[in-house]
């Protein structure tokens, strides 16, 4: 199992709970897609899956880690490790190149590193193989900073750095938004081909996007569900 949630919930104050899961999974290989209006906590569970926030109760395992046991810099390393990350508002370092961004996990992750390549050089060509899949290959070896990227573009840096190195899950929140139609399917196509042998859990308000992943899951209905037993506790 690559995600195990069992009554988890989130509050970021008393009352004031955003994320009420009754029960979540998702298996190894498995994509799903997360649909849910503004507000209805995609980017919270999103979060706490990636260890970005930990839980107010319930259970969370990721790869077999049951996250609540473990403390900020143990969490931040498994992330780094297993959990490619594509954030809605893409955390691209300004100050360096579209390549360097890209490259990043393999700096702060060992095992990360070693899949993309055994040297600093094959993980540079792991890296622009990547960008090149994702239309931005002569953008990268003209060494383009990001800030001189368009949203777009930066949206397939962010997804670049999340794949490189094969990490075991990638998680996707919003990462079509600044794409028109041909783009952003392209974009979906490249992903999931990418990602073939990982999990991909992918937030969208995008329902035209639903049936290219394995389910479809509505943040409405998994916080729904946990409000009976919530009330009778």
């Amino acid at each position: 199992m690559c995600i195990f949630a069992k009554d988890l919930e989130f509050a970021w104050r008393p009352g004031a709970t955003v994320v009420a899961v009754s029960e979540f999974e998702l298996r190894l290989g498995d994509s799903v897609f997360l649909q849910g209006e503004s507000g209805s906590g995609k980017s919270t569970l999103l979060g706490l899956i990636a260890g970005i926030i930990q839980a107010t109760s319930g259970e969370l395992n990721v790869m077999g880690r049951p996250l609540g046991a473990m403390n900020a810099a143990k969490r931040d390393a498994f992330r780094a490790d297993a959990i490619g990350v594509i954030f809605q508002q893409f955390n691209l370092v300004p100050y360096l190149t579209l390549l360097e961004n890209v490259l990043l996990p393999c700096r702060f992750s060992p095992p990360r590193a070693a899949r993309a390549g055994p040297t600093n050089a094959s993980r540079k060509d792991a890296a622009l193989g990547l960008l090149d899949r994702l239309g931005l290959g002569a953008e990268a070896r003209e060494g383009r900073a990001v800030s001189a990227l368009s949203v777009g573009q930066q949206q397939r840096v962010a997804a670049a750095r999340a794949l490189i190195g094969a990490p075991s899950l990638i998680i996707a929140d919003e990462p079509t938004s600044a794409l028109d139609a041909a783009s952003r399917d392209s974009f979906v196509d490249t992903l999931l081909e990418e990602a073939k042998d990982a999990s991909v859990l992918f937030v969208s308000h995008d329902a035209a996007l639903a049936p290219r992943f394995d389910r479809t899951e509505s943040m409405a209905d998994m916080n729904a569900a946990f409000a009976p037993a919530a009330k009778g506790a």
